[in-house]
């Protein structure tokens, strides 16, 4: 009796995973300048988010590096991109994020549908890619990309050329650190916004 409730509920399962999979698989992806117009007012409200997110992590740079110099700005590449969306957003489910192929904090990791069009970026200059939109059915995904300034090469730039101080602290908080060896005008990571689709 208990061995077909078994198969029904793992069939169940399997058809629950499989429809899930299908609904985070990416569909068409655009440069970011061929976008269909239909898509083009999400994309410029995925933008303003955007800005948003770096504006804030820029102001928070700038003003720990005022205040104490690259030791009390290596906390500050962190926003807190939950309330930001939701004041930007208005709670209308906007998702949004940094990312990277090379990672400090893993719980950064880029979304399924941005994963190959970060790794196909990999060292790339930020004149060269303006960015991307993808259709991910209920939604539009846009990633942008982040550069690497010169205020960020004493965190991120190449390993020998770190202050003591801020080696120390990757070592003792990002054991397993990825994100040093960036030169000006890399792309060091990505912005991403997930901007819902009006309902039909």
């Amino acid at each position: 009796m208990t061995r077909p409730i078994v198969a029904i509920t793992l069939a169940a399962l399997i058809g629950v995973a499989s429809i899930a999979a299908q609904t985070t698989k990416p569909g068409a992806v655009w440069m970011i300048h061929q976008v269909p117009p239909e898509w083009r007012t999400l994309v410029s409200r995925a933008d303003v988010v955007i800005v948003a997110m770096q504006d804030s992590l820029l102001r928070q740079l700038h003003d720990k590096l005022v205040q104490g110099g690259p030791a009390l700005a290596f906390g500050a590449c962190h926003i807190d991109t939950a309330e930001l969306t939701h004041r930007i957003g208005r709670g209308e489910g906007i998702a949004a994020g940094m990312t990277s192929d090379r990672l400090r904090d893993p719980t950064n990791k880029p979304r399924g549908w941005a994963a190959d069009l970060v790794g196909a970026h990999t060292g790339k200059q930020i004149r060269e890619v303006k960015g991307f939109a993808v259709d991910l059915g209920d939604r539009i995904g846009v990633l942008r990309p982040m550069a690497q300034t010169k205020s960020c090469l004493s965190c991120h730039g190449p390993v020998a050329d770190l202050p003591p101080t801020i080696r120390h602290l990757i070592a003792e908080r990002y054991p397993n650190d990825r994100a040093t060896g960036f030169t000006e005008g890399q792309i060091r990571g990505w912005f991403w916004v997930e901007m819902p689709k009006p309902a039909q």
